[in-house]
């Protein structure tokens, strides 16, 4: 059986959406680095879009609120 692979990851609640999205910290980067590129609005988060994963874009503004999480597995739970 192979191991799950973990991973940190920034966590957002959007406006009007049940689920959260994540955004998996970079490559290089720690998830303490990432937010702080997010809520500066730097690097990958200078426009009016987020990626999150699966190849979705959110709008910046419908971000209700963020949070790290560390340890979350493939499925995107802890």
């Amino acid at each position: 059986m192979e191991a799950e692979t973990r991973y940190d990851a920034l966590e957002l609640q959007v406006i009007d959406q049940e689920r959260y999205e994540y955004i998996r910290a970079r490559e290089g980067v720690t998830v303490d680095e990432e937010l702080v590129h997010f809520l500066r609005r730097t690097h990958a988060y200078e426009l009016g879009w987020v990626k999150v994963e699966g190849e979705k874009y959110i709008r910046y503004e419908r971000i209700a609120s963020v949070a790290i999480k560390r340890g979350l597995g493939d499925d995107g739970g802890s």
